[in-house]
């Protein structure tokens, strides 16, 4: 991997709404300055993340998000096994989630835990458990198995209840990956570049 010039993280949220308390994003250069918050006072919509990646973020930054670009694939051969419109790669996937959820504002997620063949994979509030979703806590990615060999607690990504899980976010985070395109380097999805910034 290349060096970098600065280092920033986007706090994500996929909460339903158009702006979010919970999204906020820091940054920092090299050395041992503490990350400062990119504009402390603004209340974010996924939008404007998604502007500030395209148009204010410097170039040669590397930007992570608390979230997962990807569900569990390598368990199963498929996201989603069984489903004939399962994607065959992450790419895929966020064209897909864009897709289903075309209707949904503010990048919400909501078309596609609610599509009658991809729910049957999800765990969703109000006790709504799809019959694909799997035993137990649900199906795992791989670095969600490291966790657990860890004695970590991840949640799986096709959970969508509880404070700590993930897939809501992630599911919101895809429509907005889709829609940059390859603008941004998508590690470890894209080759890494010389020089520009790079989201992981």
């Amino acid at each position: 991997m290349r060096s970098f010039g600065r280092f920033a993280v986007v706090d994500w949220s996929g909460a339903i709404g158009l702006r979010q308390k919970g999204i906020a994003i820091a940054i920092c250069g090299q050395g041992g300055a503490a990350p400062t918050l990119v504009r402390p006072d603004h209340i974010w919509s996924r939008h404007d993340v998604l502007d500030w990646l395209r148009h204010e973020m410097p170039g040669d930054t590397l930007v992570g998000f608390d979230l997962s670009p990807g569900l569990p694939f390598v368990d199963a051969g498929a996201f989603f096994p069984g489903w004939a419109q399962s994607p065959i790669d992450a790419r895929s996937l966020w064209a897909l989630v864009d897709h289903l959820c075309a209707q949904d504002p503010n990048l919400a997620a909501t078309g596609f835990v609610d599509h009658p063949e991809a729910s049957r994979y999800f765990r969703r509030h109000g006790g709504r458990t799809g019959d694909r979703f799997g035993k137990g806590q649900g199906r795992f990615r791989m670095v969600e198995h490291r966790q657990r060999a860890c004695n970590l607690a991840p949640y799986s990504c096709f959970n969508l209840v509880g404070a700590a899980q993930v897939g809501k976010s992630s599911l919101a985070a895809m429509r907005m990956l889709h829609r940059m395109g390859r603008e941004i380097p998508i590690w470890p999805f894209d080759e890494v570049r010389e020089t520009g910034p790079v989201i992981v």
